[in-house]
C-alpha cells in the first residue's frame, strides 16, 4: 500500500512539473510570436529576419536576429561606415550603457511602459508626467560581460555589438525575469531594452 501511495505521489508530482513547464513554453512561444509580429509589421523601420537579408532587393535592409531562441536584437547602427573598425564585444569586456527598459506588450514601447532608465531625457519626461523618478540613477550602467548580475537577455544581446551601437533587445520571459515579480514588472513579462553603448573596455586576450 505504501509503495502504491509513493508511486502515485511521484506520478502526480511529475504531472504537475510537466504542466508547469508546458505553461512556460506556451507563454514564451506566445511572446516570440508577438515580438516577431511587431518587428515585421508595426516596427519603424519594418524589419526582416537576418536570414532574409541575402535575398533582399533592398540595399542595407534593416533586420533583426534571434539569439538563443529568447532574445530578438535590432542594431540600428549596423550599417554605419566605421562600425566594423571597432572590436566586437565579447565575454569579459566591460561596457557602459545609456538605456531604457520597457515592459513589452506587443506594440511599440512607450513612456507608460518604462520600468527603468538612466536616460536623462526619458527621466525628465516621466517626471513631467507626474511620476517620482528621483531615485533613478542617471549614471551610465556598467556591465562586465559574464560577471555583472543582470538579466540574461541584456548580456546575450551585447555579445557581438560594438561601441556606439544603438540597440533594441526584445526578450521573452526566460531571458528576463521568468516567474518573478520585479518592481512594476508583472510575472512572466516580456521586456524590451533600448540602449546605446557608450564605451567598451576590452578584456585582455
Amino acid at each position: 500500500m505504501k509503495l502504491k501511495l509513493l508511486i502515485g505521489l511521484c506520478a502526480a508530482m511529475c504531472l504537475i512539473l510537466a504542466v508547469g513547464c508546458g505553461d512556460d513554453v506556451d507563454v514564451a512561444e506566445t511572446q516570440r510570436s508577438n515580438i516577431e509580429r511587431y518587428l515585421t509589421s508595426s516596427h519603424t523601420p519594418r524589419l526582416i529576419n537576418v536570414k532574409e537579408v541575402e535575398n533582399s532587393l533592398v540595399p542595407n535592409p534593416p533586420f533583426y536576429e534571434l539569439i538563443d531562441f529568447s532574445v530578438y536584437r535590432y542594431i540600428a547602427t549596423y550599417y554605419d561606415a566605421d562600425r566594423k573598425l571597432k572590436p566586437a564585444i565579447k565575454q569579459g569586456d566591460e561596457v557602459t550603457l545609456t538605456f531604457t527598459a520597457y515592459v513589452f506588450t506587443g506594440s511599440a514601447p512607450s513612456l507608460s511602459s518604462v520600468y527603468l532608465s538612466n536616460d536623462q531625457s526619458v527621466i525628465n519626461a516621466l517626471r513631467e508626467a507626474g511620476l517620482n523618478v528621483d531615485y533613478w540613477d542617471v549614471e551610465p550602467l556598467t556591465i562586465k560581460i559574464g560577471e555583472t548580475n543582470i538579466i540574461k537577455g541584456v548580456t546575450t544581446s551585447l555579445i557581438g555589438c560594438r561601441e556606439g551601437d544603438s540597440v533594441e533587445a526584445y526578450m521573452t520571459l526566460d531571458a528576463a525575469y521568468e516567474d518573478d515579480v520585479v518592481g512594476v514588472v508583472p510575472k512572466e513579462s516580456s521586456v524590451a531594452w533600448f540602449y546605446t553603448i557608450d564605451s567598451v573596455n576590452s578584456a585582455a586576450l
